[in-house]
């Protein structure tokens, strides 16, 4: 599944909701003509809601929704990973230093002595585009392990047109709410098993 980018983001340890929500993330599929398609109306979207029951998945698209509801009390696990692309990054730099090498290498052999401006200029070109590849490309993973083994991940990046950029510590923050609703919803059971 690729990265979708962050549309909405909310998660706090009390309810941000009237329906009891503690977790509710809404991503959607990233570039400018789903975009476009949101302000429509038409969003095809996946959303993440955490409430005190269950944690649902809902992933809307044009040909319909489809909605998964995981009770609580079967998420055994949750994780987050958050991955920076600076290989990649240093990748592009690489290459374009490459290329201003390659192009300012030749006034070198034809007795203009090497051209550093030629190489500067394709190098910070590079710088330009590396540092807009890292920053837009940061993808956090979020994701629930069942019991049963059966395990539901979304995969963020920064949303540049809404402007939502989350971290580690927001990813964190949502894994602790989900632990605290799950040790929360077992020490209920257990009082109701033993009254």
């Amino acid at each position: 599944m690729s990265a979708l980018v962050i549309k909405a983001w909310r998660a706090d340890t009390k309810p941000i909701d009237d329906r009891n929500t503690f977790v509710s993330i809404t991503g959607r599929e990233g570039g400018l003509i789903a975009w476009l398609l949101s302000l429509m109306g038409v969003d095809p979207t996946t959303t993440i809601r955490v409430g005190l029951e269950r944690v649902e998945f809902t992933s809307s698209s044009l040909a319909g929704t489809e909605s998964r509801m995981v009770p609580l009390q079967s998420v055994c696990s949750t994780y987050y990973g958050y991955h920076k692309p600076w290989k990649a990054a240093a990748s592009f730099l690489a290459l374009f230093a490459f290329l201003g090498f390659s192009f300012a290498a030749p006034a070198a052999h034809s007795g203009d002595g090497f051209s550093f401006p030629i190489f500067a200029g394709t190098t910070g070109v590079g710088l330009i585009l590396a540092l807009i590849y890292y920053f837009l490309n940061r993808t956090l993973t979020l994701g629930f392990v069942e019991h049963s083994g059966a395990v539901c991940a979304i995969r963020f990046k920064r949303s540049v047109i809404e402007n939502v950029d989350i971290d580690e510590q927001q990813a964190r923050s949502v894994c602790t709410i989900v632990q605290r609703l799950i040790e929360a919803k077992e020490k209920r059971a257990l009082q109701s098993v033993r009254t």
